[in-house]
């Protein structure tokens, strides 16, 4: 996706349970001229719409936020079974974490 076709609202499901009827959702959205990322528990309710919990964390987008995530995503990514393929696409970063 284009930054300059980006949607007002950028969402996406990243955990959904189905047995709890519970998403965690991470959404991009801007308030009052700044941007914010939020990972954010929604459930179910009784008329069967999806409502945001109070459980989450909002933080501005900026480049030390986003470098940090990244970073924390891909220490994490590191140690999963796809350990290869992230050395492969990642290992100058890998390197200078692991320094």
């Amino acid at each position: 996706m284009e930054m300059h076709e980006a949607p007002e609202l950028y969402e996406r499901i990243i955990h959904y349970d189905e047995v709890k009827e519970v998403q965690v959702r991470l959404t991009v959205s801007t308030f009052r001229g700044v941007e914010y990322l939020s990972l954010r528990k929604y459930y179910m309710d009784f008329e069967e719409e999806w409502k945001p919990s109070k459980e989450g964390v909002t933080m501005p987008i900026d480049f030390s936020n986003s470098k940090e995530l990244f970073i924390g995503l891909t220490e994490i990514l590191s140690l999963a079974e796809s350990k290869e393929v992230i050395e492969e696409h990642f290992s100058d970063l890998l390197t200078a974490i692991y320094k």
